[in-house]
């Protein structure tokens, strides 16, 4: 099955968040979910396939069925004067039609996997970026109390640092 370029793209954009979000996973529970999130969605992908291949035949039995009902629809638009009554299609015409529809189908659920597993990766890499800012703001908060601490303490009054001097030996 070749890809469109759109598919292509979509394939693409999935692969390169997946690179962009191991990077930035540091625990040992960051892992455990993306692992999660790409068994998972290959599971569904596996059970898709697999279904496709189990259920073909009936699904290409109702795709004719839908075919069949959606040409032999009355049409309520007015036919040109003179004009003919369409043909009815053939059973070739009727086959390639429902075979497209069930391809185009398989495809679609294919789709919505893969738009799922993305939407689960966008979510896991959004949580660990708020963690990141949020461990981020409390090592700079806890930062800046140390820092006024040791200025705290360290603070001396302008009369005794005047009279302190230099430390250390002097020369005579």
């Amino acid at each position: 099955m070749r890809l469109s370029t759109a598919e292509a793209v979509q394939e693409m954009h999935r692969v390169a968040l997946q690179q962009t979000l191991t990077r930035a996973l540091k625990t040992d529970r960051d892992w455990a979910q993306f692992n999660a999130i790409a068994r998972g969605a290959a599971t569904r992908v596996d059970a898709e396939k697999a279904d496709f291949r189990h259920d073909y035949q009936v699904r290409l039995a109702e795709a004719r069925q839908a075919v069949l009902r959606e040409q032999n629809t009355r049409a309520l638009e007015l036919r040109a004067p003179g004009g003919s009554t369409p043909a009815p299609p053939s059973p070739e015409k009727i086959d390639v039609l429902a075979t497209n529809r069930v391809q185009a189908d398989h495809e679609r659920r294919i789709a919505a996997i893969r738009q799922d597993e993305v939407d689960a990766y966008r979510g896991l890499g959004a949580d660990i970026k708020a963690r990141d800012a949020e461990q981020a703001r409390a090592r700079e908060t806890r930062s800046g109390h140390a820092r006024d601490a040791f200025n705290l303490t360290n603070q001396i009054s302008p009369d005794v640092a005047k009279s302190r001097g230099r430390s250390g030996p002097s020369r005579s």
